[in-house]
Formats: C-alpha cells, sequence, structure tokens
C-alpha cells in the first residue's frame, strides 16, 4: 500500500491511499473468510456456507470493511511517520476501485497547525501610563454601588437605563429564524442594537415592540442582511442604585466611608499593576497575532466559542456566535502560537513553579489552596501555569532587550 500525505490547509491533512489490486484481493479473502465464520445463512450451519454465496450476499458490506481497514492502517502509519498531532478522528473522504479492484482513497484529519515562531524576542512596547488611583478607587466605589443596586418593577413607561423582561421572535426573509423567552435586556446598553433600544423605549408591561435592524459589517457571514425583531413585554424594571453614604459603607462591613475609601485605596495600588501589565501583554498578543497569520482548525474555534458562550452567559443564537466566533477564532490563535513558542523555548512548569501557580489562584478567588486545586484537572492547571511562564518569558525579553519605546525616542 502506498501513502502520501497531502497540506490542504493550515489545519487539513489528507492522507492518500492506493493499494494494488494483488494485496486488496488477498485481504478481501480475509474478511470473506471471516464474514463466513459468524454470519448464518438459511439453510447451512453457521460457517459452513459457501464462500461464493456469502460473497455475493454480503457484497457491499465486505467491500466497505476493507476499505475501512486498509484506510485505517493509512491513517496509523501516517500519524506515526510524519508524527502528525490529529484533533480528531480521521474522516474517510473519497474512495473508489479502478483498474481490476485497484483501490484508492483519502483520510482527512484536522490537526494542530505548524507554526513557525518568530520575532517574539524583538517585540516592541509602547509606554503605559499608570491609571489614576483616585479614578480607581472611584471606578470601584461605582462599581459596589452598581452590584448592590436593586432591580424593582415599575408602573410606567420604559426609560434609558431599565431592564424589560421580554420574549422575542427574530425573522430575516419572512422565516422566523429565532425565538427566545424571558430574555432580560437593559434599555441603552451599547451591545444592543441601537434600533432595538429605540424600539423598547416607552414601553409598559403587555406592549407589542418591532425593530428593523440591519447586520453592521464586523457581523461575518450576516454583514449586510436585514432582519426584523419582534418584542412582546412582561416586565418593566428600575434599577436602584444606593447613595455613597456611612450607610452604605455599614452595609458593606466598614464603620465609615472613610474607611471603606481607605481599603479601596490601599487595593488600587495592586490594580494599577494589574492593569498595567494586562495593556503590555495586550501589545504583546496583538503582534504575536499580527506576526503569524494562520488558519484556525474549526473544531478548537467550536469549542471556544461554546465555552465563551457558557462563560458569558450568552444564548446560543446564530447572531451571537456571528459576533463571538472571530474573538473565539484570535484566542485559538494565540493559545497556539504561545504553545509553539513554549515548546521552542523549552519552557516548563517545576513542582514549585506550580504550586507558586495554585496559591496565586487561591489567593485571586479567596479560598483555601486545596479548593483551588480542586477546581483545575492537573493537566488544565499545568497547561495554564505553562502559558503563564511563556507570556512572562515574553515581557522580560521586550525589558531585557531595551525595546520598550518611550514616547520621546519616536
Amino acid at each position: 500500500m502506498e501513502t502520501n500525505v497531502v497540506h490542504k490547509s493550515d489545519w487539513l491533512l489528507a492522507i492518500e491511499g492506493k493499494v494494488e489490486p494483488d494485496e486488496v484481493k488477498k485481504e478481501r479473502e480475509k474478511l470473506l473468510r471471516r464474514f463466513a465464520k459468524k454470519v448464518k445463512v438459511q439453510g447451512f450451519r453457521q460457517g459452513k456456507a459457501p464462500l461464493t454465496m456469502i460473497a455475493s450476499r454480503y457484497e457491499e458490506e465486505i467491500r466497505t470493511e476493507l476499505v475501512e481497514e486498509f484506510a485505517s492502517r493509512a491513517f496509523r502509519k501516517a500519524l506515526d511517520d510524519e508524527k502528525i498531532r490529529p484533533i480528531t478522528r480521521g474522516k474517510l473522504s473519497y474512495w473508489n476501485f479502478i483498474e481490476a479492484d485497484e483501490l484508492r482513497f483519502e483520510v482527512e484529519v484536522e490537526v494542530l497547525p505548524e507554526i513557525d515562531v518568530h520575532g517574539y524576542r524583538k517585540i516592541k512596547l509602547e509606554p503605559v501610563p499608570p491609571p489614576s488611583s483616585e479614578e480607581l478607587v472611584e471606578k470601584r466605589l461605582e462599581n459596589l454601588r452598581q452590584r448592590s443596586a436593586r432591580v424593582e418593577p415599575v408602573e410606567r413607561e420604559s426609560r434609558e437605563g431599565d431592564y424589560l423582561r421580554c420574549d422575542y421572535s427574530v425573522y430575516r426573509d419572512g422565516v422566523k429564524r429565532d425565538r427566545q423567552k424571558g430574555v432580560l435586556i437593559q434599555l441603552g446598553d451599547p451591545e444592543n442594537f441601537p434600533e432595538i433600544n429605540q424600539a423598547l423605549t416607552g414601553k409598559r408591561v403587555g406592549d407589542i415592540a418591532q425593530a428593523e435592524i440591519t447586520y453592521p459589517e464586523d457581523a461575518g457571514n450576516m454583514a449586510g442582511k436585514k432582519a426584523t425583531y419582534k418584542f412582546f413585554v412582561h416586565e418593566v424594571k428600575e434599577k436602584k442604585v444606593p447613595e455613597t453614604d456611612d450607610e452604605f459603607a455599614k452595609e458593606l462591613g466598614f464603620k465609615t466611608l472613610d474607611e471603606m475609601r481607605s481599603k479601596l485605596a490601599q487595593d488600587a495600588g495592586k490594580e494599577a499593576e494589574r492593569i498595567t501589565q494586562d495593556k503590555r501583554e495586550d501589545q504583546i498578543f496583538a503582534q504575536l497575532l499580527e506576526q503569524h497569520p494562520f488558519d484556525s482548525p474549526p473544531v478548537l474555534v467550536e469549542e471556544r466559542t461554546l465555552y465563551l458562550l457558557r462563560r458569558l452567559r450568552l444564548p446560543d443564537t446564530p447572531e451571537t456566535r456571528e459576533r463571538l466566533t472571530p474573538k473565539a477564532e484570535e484566542h485559538v490563535k494565540l493559545d497556539l502560537i504561545l504553545e509553539a513558542i513554549a515548546e521552542k523555548e523549552e519552557i516548563a512548569v517545576s513542582e514549585e513553579e506550580l504550586d507558586a501557580w495554585f496559591r496565586e489562584r487561591a489567593g485571586d478567588i479567596g479560598a483555601p489552596v486545596t479548593q483551588a486545586r480542586s477546581l483545575w484537572r492537573p493537566e488544565r492547571a499545568r497547561e495554564e501555569a505553562r502559558r503563564r511562564k511563556t507570556i512572562d518569558f515574553l515581557l522580560e525579553c521586550a525589558a531585557q532587550g531595551g525595546l520598550i519605546v518611550y514616547p520621546d525616542s519616536h
């Protein structure tokens, strides 16, 4: 049997196979005898039916198993010889018997792309001015107020900032494409289509609203297409935010508002460092993606899309997927690039480093280390720790190489 591996794309391989007639005949005879032993033919004891009868009656089954047997052999051989890293099972995409039973076939499999990482030791970082501590304190106070807010039903027309509990349906080309029940929509949310915010403003309980929208250019396959959203309003709710005073501070466990501000100011320094580092990392990620263009395996993009849907608690609709899929693809590309850098630089995580990673996670969630360990599978935790170590390596490369660019050096 001859085999050949063809790269159809960054993530798709095809294993082509060719089997000569003599080899096909030999394998068919083996399968025929195997079938003869296990099938029952009326009028004959099991295993005693003539082979010619078995061959005629089970011709299609024997042929199918024959192709699958050769395809499986070719797939296993390619995995060993070519060091292929499959992320899906092999799929028989084509087969044909020609010229006196010479067999030709093709097996497709999605694989991890081979990425020739480069330039990552010379990444340039623009300076990141640290955020104002006062601004961070005020932002944290506002976040606490918003989290302490109550949402209460009101008997009036809806206005910006209100929450509406609605059922809605989406129609495209006059056909209902989607339906959701009990969805909570905040009026004025920039994530909403402007037409939807406008259509739901001034509505009361029991009202019906309709919005005609055109999907924007960044909506992937939906770009430029039109849709009609029809809403039924079940509830109008108003968000009531507490005042920033001593009473509010007491509800959160402080004696006075000044005491709460003092504690928030202590935390602001650490938060400023985290924000600054996040922005530096974003610069690194953007440059890595620009330097390494390739197509992500669809199966990994689908997995990441589902993860984002669950994490963000979004409905699994075609419209939501259109928005999330580009971000999911970016996440997958970045993970593959960082993994390739880690392999090239032989970055590994020791047991001591893994223990430190778990202690940091425990601090993040305010739980004992034993509980933090229970939240991650061992192999997944090691992957995350290695990813973190790789990012730290890239930050160190930029700093040690003196490649952080300051405004006066432009």
